[in-house]
């Protein structure tokens, strides 16, 4: 099949494309670069008379993917259609894709080989959860820095199935056997992995989350693997055995009224115990947490948190009124931000406008997505409030609202850990591992952030 663009350079709206990345069935990747201020980008772009089908499952898959903020994943920046072309633009991810290594004579070691299976895990299971259709990675799609993964999304139309999982795990193991030395697959714990997404355990097809659960313990155990990997396999049972009996639960509830009391109230008396220990707990080390908010303390200081993310709604008002805003009322606004960064539009913006209408107040209250840290601190000031730590994100997330799929911008600057010498901490959407971001100016499609005010004495006492 010929490329879309026979020569480059070529130029494409307000891009350059430099280089073909990859061929799929339907469209291709092209590394790019943005006009005027020489952004590396990555442009999909899909093949020009394509089968209307085909479009609308694509421009299907963008909005998927702009809205998903799926763990580990290249943020989405926006999608366009230019005359015939309808195309996505994505971050450029650090490092170097996987088939570059390959093709360098590279392959992976073994801890990075564990990492790479847990990241694309998160990633599923993140899909998972929001009942997102994925396609399988391959080699092109996925990025090393150091030891660090990041992926293009995945995400395409439809949503998630039995038979979208299964390619994933067949995928990730054909990704396993290119990129990892064939010594090491032999020989290391990474061959049960392996076996297991081709075959699942003892009659029970694999689940993400599962696989998540043991692959901590399977990555630090001592000593070799027995044939049968009865170690992880136990794993992955227990967790069958406990999705099989919601399952049992849902169908005796639905034969009748009587039998499903009956089961609860067995299900109550076997569960008093668990009950009467919990209620022992002292109180007063928890956090509080009302319908709007989570009391907690960070760096010895009472805090009240939004037990959510600046919603839709919250960030229009404050365009509005910043519009409204006197130069002197903006300077004092942007004091601290570096010159020109003064547009606070987020990614999107109309498109998020027009989703939140459509869905009416559920929409309004859903998180703004597209902002940079720039564009977070300058709402808080004019919210009279403070972004968000790590550790009040932390606890929120926790005690409140975990289910956000957010990726949120904190006020938590970290400082010489190599190989940065300055960044800040971007709370992931999916998983433990914190997002190092050394662009604060960045806008991203999958970030927003929560605001958080100190409590003054009189506050505190009411509180408690």
């Amino acid at each position: 099949m010929n490329p879309i663009f026979t020569e480059l350079p070529a130029k494409l709206g307000l891009y350059m494309l430099n280089e073909l990345l990859c061929s799929r069935e339907h469209s291709e990747l092209y590394a790019a670069t943005q006009s005027y201020v020489d952004r590396s980008v990555v442009i999909e772009v899909l093949r020009p008379g394509s089968d209307p089908v085909v479009v609308e499952q694509f421009r299907e898959s963008t909005r998927n993917r702009a809205a998903a903020g799926i763990a580990h994943v290249c943020p989405v920046l926006e999608s366009v259609q230019t005359g015939t072309f309808y195309y996505l633009i994505q971050e450029q991810p650090r490092g170097i894709s996987l088939s570059s290594l390959v093709a360098q004579g590279d392959r992976l070691n073994y801890n990075q080989g564990f990492t790479l299976v847990e990241h694309v895990a998160e990633l599923y299971e993140s899909c998972r959860q929001k009942n997102l259709a994925a396609a399988p990675l391959d080699a092109s799609s996925v990025y090393l820095d150091r030891d660090d993964f990041s992926f293009f999304s995945p995400v395409m139309a439809g949503v998630a199935d039995d038979a979208h999982r299964d390619a994933q795990m067949l995928g990730l193991a054909d990704l396993l056997e290119q990129v990892l030395p064939p010594e090491l697959l032999a020989k290391s714990k990474l061959s049960v992995v392996v076996h297991w997404l081709r075959n699942g355990y003892g009659g029970v097809s694999l689940e993400w989350q599962p696989l998540l659960s043991a692959l901590s313990s399977l990555r630090t155990q001592k000593g070799g693997v027995d044939k049968d990997g009865q170690h992880f396999g136990n794993l992955i049972l227990r967790y069958a055995k406990r999705r099989y009996l919601k399952r049992a639960l849902r169908s005796i509830a639905s034969h009748g009224k009587q039998i499903a009391l009956a089961v609860l109230a067995i299900l109550a008396i076997g569960a008093s115990g668990y009950w009467l220990d919990g209620a022992q707990e002292d109180e007063n080390l928890l956090p509080a947490v009302t319908e709007q908010y989570v009391y907690c303390k960070s760096g010895g200081t009472d805090w009240r948190v939004d037990i959510a993310p600046v919603s839709v709604r919250q960030y229009g008002d404050f365009l509005e009124a910043y519009a409204r805003m006197s130069d002197a009322e903006k300077t004092k606004l942007h004091a601290d931000i570096p010159v020109g960064v003064e547009d606070h539009i987020p990614l999107d913006w109309k498109d998020q406008l027009a989703r939140s209408k459509e869905k009416g107040k559920e929409g309004e209250n859903s998180p703004v997505l597209g902002v940079s840290y720039a564009d977070a601190v300058v709402y808080t000031r004019y919210a009279k409030r403070r972004l968000a730590d790590v550790d009040m994100v932390k606890t929120a997330l926790k005690h409140a609202s975990p289910d956000t799929g957010v990726e949120e911008w904190t006020s938590t600057w970290v400082k010489n850990i190599p190989p940065y010498d300055t960044h800040l901490i971007v709370f992931p959407a999916q998983g433990d591992t914190m997002i190092r971001e050394t662009m604060p100016e960045q806008k991203s499609a999958s970030r927003g952030f929560r605001t958080a005010t100190k409590l003054k004495d009189s506050e505190t006492s009411a509180k408690r």
